[in-house]
C-alpha cells in the first residue's frame, strides 16, 4: 500500500526545495485593520495565480496544522472519541486518519476501476490521489495550481512506487488542457471552494469525462450567510472565493451542465470536530509555526486564526454530490 503513513511527522516530507519559504515573506492580514478599497485578498475573488502563490507561500503552515491531506476529517458521529492529554503528532494523526476516512468514502462513490482513468481536480499534495490509485488499480492524474504541491505529488507518488499509474501537473481547472472525454471519473475534494468561475470548471469537467463518466466535488458552502466583514476575513485567510449559500447549489450548477445528479449527501455535522482538532494542533505547534512564519505574522496568527475557525464551525457546511455524464 505504499508509504503514507499518517504517523510519519509531518515537517518537510512532502516540501518542494524549488519554491522558496522565506518567513521574512509571509504575511498574514486581518481585512478589518486595512483599507478594504485597496485591490486585496478580501475583497476579491481569488485569481488561478493568487491561489497557486497561496499555496506556493503557505503551504508548510497548512502541511503542520491541517493534517497529509490538506482537507476536512469526517467523524463517522460527528464526535471524537480522544478529547485531551494528546501530543501535536498524535493529534495530526488523528486528523489526517479522519481525512482518509473521507477519502476512502469518496473512493467508494467514484468506484474507479482497474485501467480506468481519474482526474483529480485540485489534488493538493497528492494523499488522495495516491489512495485511490492503491485501492482501485486506475490511473489517476492531479491538477493543482501551485508549483510547490505538483513537485511535492510527484515525490509522494515516487515513494509509494506508483509514478507510472499516478502523475501530477500544474493546470487551472477553469481552464483544463486535457483534451476532450479523456477520463472515466473526476472528483474535487474542497478545490472548488477556490474557483472564482465555478461554473466554468463544471463545463471543463464535463468537457474531459467520457460519456457515462462520474464527477464526485465535496465542497463547503454558507449554512449561515457570512457577513462581509467575515467574508473578507475568509477570502483573505485561505485564497478562496464566496461559498454557494445553499448546499443545492452545487447541484444546480451540475444540472445545468448536462450532468444527472446520482447522490447527494450533506455531511456538515460529521466534519464538526475537524475545528475543535486544528485550534488544538495550533497551540501545541504554536513554536514551529512562529519559527515558519516570523514573529509578526505569528501574533497575526494568534487573533486571526481563532476567528476564521469559529466561523467555519458556526456557519459552514459541507456537501457532496456524485454526479454521471450522459451515455
Amino acid at each position: 500500500m505504499g508509504n503514507d503513513n499518517p504517523t510519519d511527522p509531518p515537517r518537510d516530507r512532502y516540501r518542494s526545495r524549488a519554491v522558496p519559504n522565506n518567513s521574512k515573506e509571509l504575511e498574514m492580514t486581518d481585512p478589518s485593520t486595512r483599507d478594504l478599497s485597496t485591490r486585496d485578498p478580501s475583497t476579491h475573488d481569488p485569481s488561478a495565480q493568487d491561489v497557486g502563490d497561496w499555496y506556493d507561500r503557505f503551504g508548510d503552515l497548512y502541511a503542520l496544522t491541517m493534517g497529509d491531506s490538506m482537507h476536512l476529517g469526517m467523524w463517522a458521529d460527528g464526535t471524537r472519541e480522544a478529547i485531551g492529554g494528546l501530543t501535536a503528532d498524535e493529534m495530526w494523526k488523528e486528523l489526517t486518519q479522519a481525512q482518509d476516512a473521507w477519502t476512502d468514502t469518496l473512493i467508494e462513490e467514484v468506484g474507479l476501476l482497474p485501467g480506468q482513468q481519474m482526474l483529480d481536480v485540485g489534488c493538493g499534495t497528492g494523499r488522495p490521489t495516491v489512495r485511490i490509485a492503491e485501492r482501485s488499480g486506475g490511473s489517476v492524474l492531479g491538477v493543482t495550481v501551485s508549483g510547490a504541491q505538483t513537485q511535492a505529488g510527484c515525490v509522494r507518488a515516487m515513494q509509494a512506487g506508483l509514478s507510472e499509474r499516478v502523475t501530477f501537473t500544474r493546470a487551472d481547472a477553469m481552464h483544463l488542457p486535457q483534451p476532450s472525454e479523456s477520463f472515466d471519473a473526476v472528483w474535487a475534494i474542497e478545490s472548488f471552494a477556490h474557483f472564482s468561475d465555478r461554473p466554468a470548471a463544471i463545463r471543463e469537467v464535463w468537457r474531459v469525462l467520457r460519456p457515462g463518466g462520474r464527477f464526485v466535488l465535496a465542497d463547503c458552502y454558507e449554512a449561515v450567510p457570512f457577513t462581509q466583514e467575515e467574508l473578507g476575513l475568509f477570502r483573505a485567510a485561505f485564497a478562496l472565493s464566496r461559498l454557494p449559500v445553499e448546499a443545492a447549489h452545487y447541484s444546480g450548477m451540475l444540472k445545468e451542465a448536462g450532468f444527472t445528479i446520482r447522490n447527494s449527501r450533506d455531511m456538515s455535522s460529521e466534519f464538526k470536530p475537524t475545528y475543535d482538532l486544528i485550534p488544538s494542533l495550533f497551540a501545541a505547534r504554536r513554536d514551529q509555526i512562529a519559527e515558519l512564519v516570523g514573529r509578526e505574522a505569528m501574533a497575526q496568527l494568534d487573533v486571526i486564526y481563532p476567528r476564521i475557525l469559529t466561523l467555519c464551525r458556526n456557519k459552514m457546511g459541507y456537501v457532496m454530490v456524485s454526479a454521471e455524464k450522459g451515455k
